[in-house]
């Protein structure tokens, strides 16, 4: 209780709105922090100037990383987003005194990479069906582990937090093949589209066997992110 008391006492709330930048790559690092809200998508922008969504971050995962001086890539809100901030050396000082923060941070961070790993194993492996199956079904359940909705129903609702050929870049896919892949699962009736960016999936378990992952996975993340220490 007193380490989530002195956490709360270096804690500034923000709200962004959708398509804001939080930081830009190559920006000192300041602040460190965590998502109550919304999705996050992060951003590399190459030598030549292509920018590349390369992540998503959703609550309550965090933003950022502790002990970098800057950024290594740009964050932007993708939907509206509330964040808390916390100054990068505040929160360091808190880790050296509390040792169970630093478990903590650590097993949230091997499980980022845990989950980068398998994300590129995906992009080698799987067809473009299964990508774009595999996102969607990623994103519903994240949304769910989010709160936006009761988990333990077999069915998600959600807003695509990225554009038609932001989700081509992501797959490393052709937004013309992405599309026809949305198109398919919807005739498939493994998903509805109320718009084109509003996704109702009937049945999470029949969509996860279309992108051939399981529920353990995402749900293992979730369940560690959510253990803050008390």
């Amino acid at each position: 209780m007193e380490q989530l008391e002195r956490l709360s006492s270096i804690a500034r709330r923000r709200i962004i709105p959708a398509n804001h930048y939080i930081f830009r790559d190559g920006d000192e690092a300041i602040s460190f922090a965590a998502v109550n809200s919304g999705v996050v998508k992060l951003i590399k922008t190459t030598s030549e100037g292509e920018r590349h969504v390369i992540g998503l971050v959703y609550a309550p995962e965090f933003l950022g990383h502790t002990f970098a001086e800057t950024h290594k890539f740009s964050a932007a809100a993708a939907t509206d987003v509330d964040i808390c901030t916390f100054p990068r050396q505040a929160f360091n000082r808190l880790l050296l005194e509390y040792p169970d923060m630093q478990r903590w941070l650590f097993e949230f961070t091997v499980q980022e990479l845990d989950v980068t790993r398998e994300w590129t194993l995906m992009l080698g492996r799987k067809s473009s069906y299964e990508r774009v199956a595999s996102l969607l079904l990623i994103i519903a359940r994240r949304t769910r582990n989010a709160g936006a909705q009761p988990v333990h129903e077999n069915c998600a609702e959600f807003e695509l937090p990225l554009t038609r050929s932001e989700l081509a870049d992501y797959l490393g896919l052709t937004l013309e093949t992405v599309s026809r892949k949305v198109s398919q699962l919807k005739q498939q009736g493994l998903i509805e589209l109320r718009s084109t960016r509003d996704v109702v999936v009937p049945n999470v378990e029949l969509l996860a066997e279309a992108a051939s992952m399981y529920e353990h996975r995402e749900s293992a993340k979730a369940a560690k992110v959510a253990a803050f220490p008390a």
